[in-house]
């Protein structure tokens, strides 16, 4: 075999890998969390979902800032799940799960803190509303749709991509001033 025919075989055998990577690269990066199937069960109502357990959320914590677009995506889903996403919660929707986690995956461990500037979090959605957490994001669903709330975080995520780490002491993320 000739030098010429065994560097081609070899260019080709490069190129046929790098599209295998690549695609499988794009593949991971529009992959989807099956958050019909999050189970925040026995921590709903003790605080941010990155302190419990549970599958979905440790794949979620271990993809790190490649799940926040995931995630973003994921807002305008509707599928139910088969659990609730938190006590006096019924027919979560996939989408309420992505919202409820995104929101705490930048809050401050003092649950009051939070650190994605430009996008609808908990003090937005239950402005002006005296109900339970459920009724005031239905209300600001109404009003805004779920498709605003996704254009937010994108338009926030957008801006803030390169700027944002996770803050291990506090466990969640956090946007840098720099």
């Amino acid at each position: 075999m000739s030098n010429r025919s065994v560097i081609a075989q070899f260019a080709l055998a490069l190129i046929i890998e790098c599209l295998v990577i690549q695609s499988a690269y794009t593949q991971s990066k529009r992959a989807k969390y099956p958050l019909t199937e999050f189970d925040n069960y026995g921590c709903m109502a003790k605080g941010r979902v990155q302190d419990c357990g549970g599958r979905v959320m440790q794949q979620i914590l271990t993809d790190g800032n490649d799940a926040i677009p995931i995630l973003i995506s994921q807002l305008t889903e509707t599928a139910i799940t088969k659990k609730q996403i938190g006590d006096y919660w019924s027919g979560t929707r996939s989408g309420d799960v992505a919202f409820v986690v995104l929101n705490d995956l930048f809050t401050d461990a003092d649950l009051v803190t939070f650190g994605m500037p430009g996008v609808p979090d908990w003090s937005a959605v239950q402005k002006g509303c005296n109900r339970q957490a459920q009724a005031c994001w239905n209300e600001y669903l109404r009003k805004h749709g779920r498709t605003s709330v996704r254009q937010a975080w994108q338009r926030a995520w957008n801006l803030h991509e390169r700027q944002v780490h996770w803050d291990a002491k506090t466990q969640c993320f956090r946007v840098s001033k720099d």
